[in-house]
């Protein structure tokens, strides 16, 4: 029963990492993080062995929670795997709150995609409610290529979180608002731009803006006021103790 449950444990992981890696962000970005990682792993190896050996170079013995021997060699993969991880989390954070890096990325890894600026035929704004709650935009596109029309939806194309707790339906009305207005702004200035694959148009990839730096549309936004407000707290409560 233990090893059944074990197993149910681990494809649960492993399915949320799949979902994680290759339906919410883009599989290029695990490669990237493989790529660097790897690039600083191995000038980290002297520091990362010297935490695992005793001063006259020998191995240090340690044991797991179960009382396993852990090897050098299984602290390293350790040491590896969070590394990656680390990474990986820069490189998503780091293309989830620029549109510029996010479309340049794009242009760059699908040279033969034709770049258009399709007509907007539609433009909504709602509320994601929920305990994660955000302002997000529906809209619908329609170009032409080769005498054919092809035409889509995509569901919260952009979305707009806030840093601090949203308090009442007022700030909510307020950030949908606010959010259809920088819409509507990026349609007017037509700096909304549609990657297809001329050899299959039904491959689209849409992008409607192109700021360098948009913070308010990643979720990691929404968490740093927790971040902040954690270590606010460990800042006063450190210095009234110092101060006593």
């Amino acid at each position: 029963m233990k090893i059944i449950w074990t197993c149910i444990q681990w494809l649960v992981v492993a399915a949320f990492i799949v979902v994680f890696v290759f339906v919410i962000n883009s599989y290029r970005y695990l490669l990237y993080a493989l790529i660097c990682s790897s690039l600083l792993y191995f000038p980290l190896t002297k520091i990362i062995v010297s935490k695992l050996s005793n001063l006259d170079g020998s191995e240090k013995v340690r044991y797991d929670v179960n009382g396993k021997r852990v090897t050098m060699q299984m602290s390293k993969l350790t040491a590896s795997a969070i590394l990656l991880i680390v990474v990986y989390s820069i490189v998503i954070s780091i293309f989830s709150v620029s549109p510029y890096l996010e479309r340049k990325e794009f242009v760059l890894t699908h040279p033969n995609w034709v770049a258009v600026t399709p007509s907007i035929l539609n433009l909504t704004a709602d509320i994601q409610g929920g305990k994660t709650k955000y302002a997000y935009v529906d809209l619908e596109y329609q170009f032409t290529t080769n005498g054919r029309s092809y035409s889509q939806k995509i569901d919260k194309a952009e979305k707009l979180y806030s840093f601090f707790p949203i308090m009442g339906q007022r700030r909510f009305e307020e950030m949908r608002i606010e959010l259809l207005n920088r819409a509507t702004q990026k349609k007017v200035a037509k700096e909304y731009l549609l990657f297809y694959n001329p050899n299959d148009p039904e491959q689209q990839k849409f992008f409607l803006a192109n700021d360098s730096f948009y913070p308010q549309r990643s979720w990691l936004y929404n968490i740093l006021f927790v971040f902040f407000t954690i270590l606010s707290v460990i800042v006063v409560m450190a210095l009234l103790f110092r101060k006593n």
